[in-house]
């Protein structure tokens, strides 16, 4: 598959991979195997060889290969309109505070780490501020929200921006850095204290017998564990249906060379939302601009959405000199808090971090002290609060409406027909096409014309033009169709 260039991943001189022990003995028993070699993975893994547990963590891919290394690299406790969100839904439930106290904990573990083993970090103000003078309303309930958790926002009513802006809160002292070189160190920091790695191995299935959890994937792969962690975005291995609690989330980013950019990280509030920044890496001054979320596989093309943040980009910051374009996923659950803990049902040794709702530096981080810290006894003191998981009436109307969601996505993407991927993508994958309905429940992908990669419209799963898994919930690659007679080698796409 032809990526757009991923600026983290594709450095000048990016740092090598450390090096791990390999493949595990066959009789080899783990305390705990965490599938998923991320920020929220790496975290768990890190916490829990430091409390003296046997790990071993299992990668589909790589390193930062999905969502952690395609973040604008933002670890702050100012969140957009995160908290001011929480509130209307949750109102003054301890659960919000909770929320709030994991993710300055996480700052601070960030921080301290950042600091111990030579990762680069930058202090900025935070900024969530109004595009319109109809946003003002929205920031100034984030200002009051944010005070009212004992975060030090100020409130700006002119706030002096590079962008139109009509008032602003601010949080100091926030944190910025390069997520792929945060997440290559926390690996090498799990390996030094014995911690073991597999990657370019996908899990596809479990199998608890006794106490013990079989680990079950691609190549043969078999490994054993007392507990499993999935720190997969949508958990991969799913009996009780927790995708259907996740609504996928994608949004795009770009980078730019730029002579002066700001020294802030800065959010808008309202819609579309534009989230930016500047930075320095590898001697350049740099600019990230985000934004343009929507739900995985709907609405309008994804090259489309790129280009209104191009336009943008240009209108404000004229002197930005693309380096490169992508986007990344997240997940947003019913009632907006991240969903942390045990699976359920038959798997009671399995449990599941996700829902970070575009925030998991902070609440990867957080979710993987919390993991950890039921496994040693070292538990949080936010984290019963926070990921308290009893059944809620007020939980209702959000399922129906993510399940109203997902049958109008497939019947859009059904309407339009399935976008198939020009001949001569067929042509690389050897002349036979991947057939378009997704390996997890049957969804009719479409063609993402900006990554070159079929996404599905139901639960976010995403597919190479070849057929190969890329993330979501499916764990299988798509069947191929062959090569029709008298077509000269093109596929019958």
């Amino acid at each position: 598959m032809t990526e757009p260039s991923i600026w983290w991943q594709h450095r000048a001189d990016p740092p090598t991979q450390p090096s791990v022990p390999g493949d595990p003995g066959p009789q080899e028993t783990f305390d705990v195997v965490v599938v998923g070699a991320g920020v929220t993975g790496l975290a768990t893994a890190l916490e829990l060889v430091r409390a003296g547990r046997s790990v071993l963590v299992v990668e589909a891919r790589h390193p930062g290969a999905v969502t952690s290394g395609r973040t604008t690299g933002k670890v702050s406790a100012l969140q957009g309109t995160t908290l001011s969100e929480l509130r209307r839904r949750h109102g003054d439930s301890p659960r919000v505070t909770a929320y709030v106290e994991s993710t300055l904990a996480a700052l601070d573990w960030v921080a301290a780490f950042c600091d111990e083993h030579g990762v680069a970090t930058q202090r900025r103000d935070a900024v969530t501020y109004a595009a319109s003078r109809d946003d003002v309303s929205t920031v100034r309930a984030e200002h009051d929200a944010a005070l009212d958790a004992g975060l030090g926002v100020r409130f700006e009513t002119d706030p002096d921006l590079p962008v139109p802006a009509y008032a602003a809160t601010v949080l100091p002292d926030q944190l910025q850095l390069d997520p792929v070189e945060l997440v290559l160190a926390m690996l090498e920091q799990v390996r030094k204290a014995g911690g073991r790695l597999l990657t370019g191995r996908r899990v596809q299935r479990l199998r608890q017998r006794g106490e013990t959890v079989h680990v079950l994937g691609e190549d043969g792969l078999e490994v054993q564990g007392r507990h499993v962690v999935l720190a997969t975005g949508a958990p991969v291995v799913d009996r009780r249906m927790h995708f259907a609690r996740l609504t996928p989330q994608r949004s795009y980013l770009l980078a730019f060379t730029h002579p002066d950019p700001p020294d802030l990280m800065a959010l808008s509030a309202g819609s579309p939302g534009r989230s930016w920044r500047g930075g320095e890496l590898d001697g350049r001054r740099m600019l990230l601009v985000g934004g343009e979320g929507h739900e995985t596989g709907r609405g309008p093309r994804e090259s489309t959405r790129v280009d209104r943040l191009r336009r943008w980009t240009d209108e404000h910051f004229p002197d930005a000199v693309e380096l490169g374009a992508w986007s990344a996923q997240d997940y947003m659950s019913l009632d907006g808090l991240p969903l942390v803990g045990g699976l359920g049902g038959p798997s009671s040794s399995v449990s599941v971090a996700t829902g970070y709702r575009k925030w998991g530096l902070t609440s990867g981080v957080a979710a993987g002290i919390a993991l950890a810290g039921a496994q040693s006894g070292a538990e949080a003191p936010w984290s019963e609060r926070l990921y308290t998981r009893a059944p809620r009436l007020r939980d209702v109307p959000a399922f129906l409406g993510v399940q109203a969601g997902v049958a109008l996505g497939q019947a859009g993407s059904l309407a339009r027909g399935v976008r198939r991927p020009p001949p001569v993508e067929a042509a690389r994958s050897g002349g036979c096409a991947a057939l378009p309905v997704c390996t997890h429940l049957g969804g009719t992908l479409r063609w993402n014309d900006h990554e070159q990669t079929y996404d599905c419209p139901l639960h976010g799963s995403r597919f190479s033009a070849d057929g190969e898994v890329l993330e979501g919930p499916a764990t299988r690659a798509l069947p191929r169709l062959p090569r029709l007679p008298g077509t000269g080698g093109r596929s019958s796409s």
